[in-house]
């Protein structure tokens, strides 16, 4: 109620303070009221911007009140960020342990064992692999690359992220065996000379993963 009293007064005076500028501005022939008619104008335009300066303050404080939410939730997302991160960063060292291990133990064997083993993998590659269907050598690849894994303690998820990080494999990552997957561990195996290519990410491409990974 006392807000309405003011805006009326406010608006009432402007009016007044208004019609007096014009008139001593257009109609008074003395030049010390034409001098007065600027301060009768300043007094009409305070008078009707006082009754908006409340509604002013109270905007301010609502964006203030606004700001400081906002600045509490980009506080809270952070928070989240950070746990987000110290858990992939949990799970990338678990990976990495892993895959360590794999590289550890490839070192036990023999020049001459892992040579052996080598020609072994090449020569089925070549006489098998190579001469089955599409489809035959995929499915192939698929369920010894998963009794690999199994083995070894690594999931799907993981050989295509360490793949796609590594720049090898740019499709979805989910635990589905794909072409394009088979596709990239060929490669890999391909450019870090780990004999004839056979997408099948054994041993021995895993501890050539963890080796490029702690580069």
């Amino acid at each position: 109620m006392r807000r309405v009293s003011i805006s009326n007064i406010s608006i009432s005076f402007a009016i007044f303070a208004l019609v007096v500028c014009c008139y001593s501005l257009f109609f008074s022939s003395e030049t010390a009221i034409k001098t007065q008619a600027i301060y009768w104008f300043y007094s009409a335009l305070i008078s009707a911007i006082i009754p908006y300066l409340e509604e002013v303050a109270a905007y301010t404080k609502t964006i203030k009140v606004g700001s400081g939410g906002i600045e509490i939730a980009l506080n809270e997302v952070k928070e989240k960020i950070q746990k987000i991160d110290i858990k992939v960063e949990k799970l990338d060292n678990k990976l990495l342990q892993t895959l360590e291990q794999v590289q550890q133990n490839e070192a036990t064997l023999s020049q001459q064992a892992r040579g052996i083993r080598q020609q072994n993998y090449d020569s089925w590659t070549i006489s098998v692999l190579a001469k089955m269907s599409p489809q035959e050598k995929l499915a192939t690849q698929e369920s010894l690359t998963h009794t690999h894994l199994k083995n070894e303690g690594v999931r799907m998820t993981q050989l295509k992220e360490t793949l796609s990080q590594l720049g090898y494999y740019h499709g979805n990552i989910d635990q589905a065996f794909s072409p394009e997957l088979a596709q990239a561990v060929e490669k890999f195996q391909l450019e870090n000379g780990l004999g004839i290519p056979d997408g099948i990410a054994g041993s021995v491409t895993l501890a050539k993963i963890a080796e490029l990974l702690r580069r």
